[in-house]
């Protein structure tokens, strides 16, 4: 039976060529995107500046009858923090004011240096479009320990915030866009979606004996809303496809549909559904039927009580159909002995355990040659023709058992770089078949769904490698 396993196709999803029509399971392959904060820290520590504001002018009090310098600046004082607040990145960015007014003249004496401390707070909310942008929604905001002003006495009053808070402004505007744009830039989703559906949509080489390969159609993809963690702001992309196999080598050029739009919202979970095409010469199908059928044997209830029993079967293809001769013997009292052949036509069909193939919409002819009327008449009865045409299944029960002892030595394996296909392979049913010239071809799948794992970054070496083909 070794012949009938060959090849056996460790296959993605749907089956075989377009004549077998099967209802399948969409699969869903996911990559995680993740952007870790400690990146994000060490680029805002980069672009967050050490000096937040400088002041150094001179300012006219009681009138213009005083004139005070003032000089300073604000600057950070430690490490920019980032962490995950909710749905919310948070940094915080401490700075300290420290400033000297120095009257002129003879008030030189009333000189006094004077600052304060704050610490920047800005909260960053990410979100994802359906035109592939990742950003953020950023605020700010501030508040001094203490107001930026001092007495000097003698009536000579003096604040410097109205001078400060813009340039610190002017300072967290530009960090908040260096931030979005190290989001963005860190998550490069467009790009990494991009290289998921071209790279699905190219044909898979499968782990087959003889050539083979997997075909994919891409149905949609999505995105989960941005999550955060301790250490990272997380997305996963999700594609969902069709999958199909096919023998042969795969085509030299595979169309590639666009980029759709995106989906923002839960994906479903990751796994991709197995199917194991088989190869059924139809030398191997008779013996299957032959042996199916050689276990039983059927008493005619006519005078003499012959005997009916099954002894070869040969199977062969007419066009979509199979036709199913059967060779039996008729044995009976004195000793008859009768050969016979009835062929048996019909369309092969899958019963309801996934494991038995029988023929629906039958059509019955025995061959007459050397038989008598008498011989004829028998075989003519509907309880024989009956046992004639069960002698038309085929249970491959066996056979699938062993198809899917190999696919599970198969696992894991990898289809392609950055996907990795493993699990446990369940109970094969039968799912569709097809009849071929040379043999009938039937597509088993396994109970429940393997899981996929994808590396994103070798999905983009090997695109990049490949010429993104």
């Amino acid at each position: 039976m070794r012949r009938v396993l060959t090849p056996l196709l460790l296959t993605l999803g749907m089956t075989l060529p377009a004549a077998l029509p099967t209802a399948e399971a969409a699969s869903t392959l996911t990559v995680p995107v993740h952007v870790p904060l400690a990146g994000v820290q060490q680029a805002a520590n980069a672009q967050v500046p050490q000096e937040f504001a400088r002041v150094d002018q001179t300012q006219s009090l009681l009138g213009g009858a005083v004139q005070v310098r003032v000089r300073g600046t604000v600057t950070r004082t430690a490490q920019v923090s980032v962490k995950a607040d909710g749905d919310a990145l948070v940094l915080s960015v401490p700075i300290r004011a420290e400033f000297r007014a120095e009257p002129g003249g003879a008030l030189a004496s009333l000189a006094r240096n004077f600052g304060g401390a704050a610490t920047i707070t800005l909260r960053l909310t990410p979100y994802v479009t359906p035109t592939w942008e990742v950003g953020v929604r950023a605020s700010a905001e501030h508040r001094w320990t203490d107001p930026l002003a001092v007495d000097l006495g003698r009536g000579l009053k003096l604040s410097v915030q109205s001078l400060v808070d813009p340039q610190v402004r002017a300072q967290l505007d530009k960090l908040t866009a260096q931030i979005e744009q190290q989001v963005r830039e860190g998550a490069d989703l467009r790009r990494r979606a991009g290289t998921l559906w071209a790279r699905a949509q190219r044909p898979w080489p499968l782990p087959t004996p003889e050539p083979a390969y997997a075909l994919v159609r891409p149905l949609g993809l999505g995105v989960t809303p941005p999550r955060l963690t301790p250490d990272a702001l997380k997305l996963d992309v999700g594609a969902t496809l069709d999958l199909g196999a096919a023998l042969g080598q795969p085509p030299a050029t595979v169309k590639v549909s666009p980029l759709p739009p995106l989906k923002v919202g839960p994906l479903s979970a990751p796994g991709i559904e197995l199917s194991v095409p088989l190869r059924l010469p139809y030398p191997e199908l008779s013996a299957l039927a032959a042996r199916y059928a050689a276990q039983q044997t059927l008493t005619l209830p006519v005078p003499g009580s012959p005997v009916l029993r099954v002894t070869g079967v040969q199977v062969q293809p007419v066009g979509t159909r199979l036709r199913v001769s059967v060779q039996a013997r008729l044995d009976g009292p004195l000793g008859l002995s009768l050969r016979a052949t009835t062929d048996v036509t019909g369309t092969p069909a899958v019963s309801a355990d996934g494991r038995t193939v029988s023929l629906r919409d039958v059509e019955v002819e025995t061959r007459r040659e050397g038989l008598t009327g008498k011989a004829v008449a028998w075989l003519a009865d509907a309880r024989a023709q009956a046992f004639v045409t069960r002698a038309a299944h085929f249970d491959l029960g066996p056979l699938l058992a062993r198809a899917q002892a190999q696919a599970q030595s198969k696992l894991p394996f990898t289809p392609l770089p950055g996907v990795m296909v493993g699990g446990q392979v369940g109970a094969l049913s039968v799912q569709s078949m097809a009849v071929q010239p040379a043999a009938l071809v039937v597509t088993a799948r396994a109970a429940g769904r393997l899981q996929a794992q994808v590396n994103a970054g070798e999905l983009v070496d090997s695109g990049r490698g490949n010429g993104g083909r």
